[in-house]
């Protein structure tokens, strides 16, 4: 299972210009924001590309997994140089911490937590009721994510929570279809299976 068999966001490998453009381009409320919560030259191309990015997603990434063209063009329009030291320094700052924290309230939304997990949950759950498929149960639950605007969890975390509902769920109606039956009923359906010489 590969986030490109659901809905799950993700760069485009080349990104045109008019996309670089409409997604990557910061209004300027939002460079006005940036300007304002960094102190240095140095972290504020990482937070615009941090607020830009995860607009995008609606998760955190790291500079190594932005493509080239996207970084170039932020650095670009915010007038700061590209470097990727500089960059890969404040993947691991404090302050790169501070910055995500700043831009779920910017932008509104909360983090994956023990609520986002039980919402994610009940709605693969309730997916899992009519759809087999988990690359459709998880769309099911990216939609409910979004709608209730959380931030998505990783990947794995979806793949994970899928396949565990679709078995939880399958199991009860197993359990349901058996109980209906009894004992007579299970009997009489393990007949229709049982080969004989009699064509």
């Amino acid at each position: 299972m590969q986030p490109s068999d659901t809905a799950y966001p993700r760069f485009k490998t080349r990104p045109s210009p008019a996309e670089l453009e409409q997604f990557y381009t910061p209004a300027g409320h939002e460079q006005f924001f940036c300007d304002g919560a960094t102190r240095s030259a140095a972290t504020r191309l990482g937070f615009v590309l941090l607020l830009k990015t995860f607009q995008r997603l609606g998760y955190f990434v790291i500079s190594d997994q932005v493509p080239d063209a996207v970084i170039e063009h932020v650095a670009i329009v915010t007038g700061q140089r590209a470097d990727p030291a500089v960059l890969r320094r404040y993947d691991t700052s404090e302050a790169r911490r501070k910055h995500m924290l700043a831009a779920r309230r910017f932008l509104e939304v909360k983090s994956f937590d023990a609520a986002g997990k039980a919402l994610l949950c009940e709605a693969l759950g309730e997916a899992a009721l009519a759809k087999e498929d988990v690359a459709d149960i998880i769309n099911v639950g990216i939609e409910i994510l979004v709608r209730h605007r959380y931030e998505l969890p990783a990947f794995g975390t979806l793949v994970r929570e899928a396949r565990a509902r679709r078995a939880a769920t399958n199991q009860t109606l197993h359990r349901q279809v058996h109980l209906a039956l009894g004992e007579a009923g299970a009997v009489a359906v393990d007949a229709l299976f049982a080969v004989g010489d009699d064509p």
